[in-house]
């Protein structure tokens, strides 16, 4: 993840969708100037599957709700017009 976080830098985006990212658990972490939202199998599970989306901090205003559905399904709710 590291890697794709300096890229994004590099290339200054501010919102990036991921598939197949294998981690497990649901949550919110932060990642250097990204908040990562993610949704993966259970703890349990072996690692499949997953989704994340990585947001700039700048952003942060913007995340009005998200929502973990499944392994592959993330909803995020945010105000783009901010």
């Amino acid at each position: 993840m590291e890697e794709i976080v300096r890229e994004i830098n590099i290339m200054k985006i501010d919102v990036v969708v991921l598939t197949e990212t294998k981690k497990k658990g649901t949550g919110c972490e932060t990642l250097e100037n990204y908040i990562h939202l993610f949704s993966g199998a259970k703890k349990y599970e072996r690692a499949k599957r997953g989704v994340s989306i990585l947001i700039n901090k700048k952003r942060k205003i913007s995340i009005k709700n998200w929502e973990s559905i499944d392994e592959r399904v993330l909803r995020l709710y945010m105000n783009i017009w901010s």
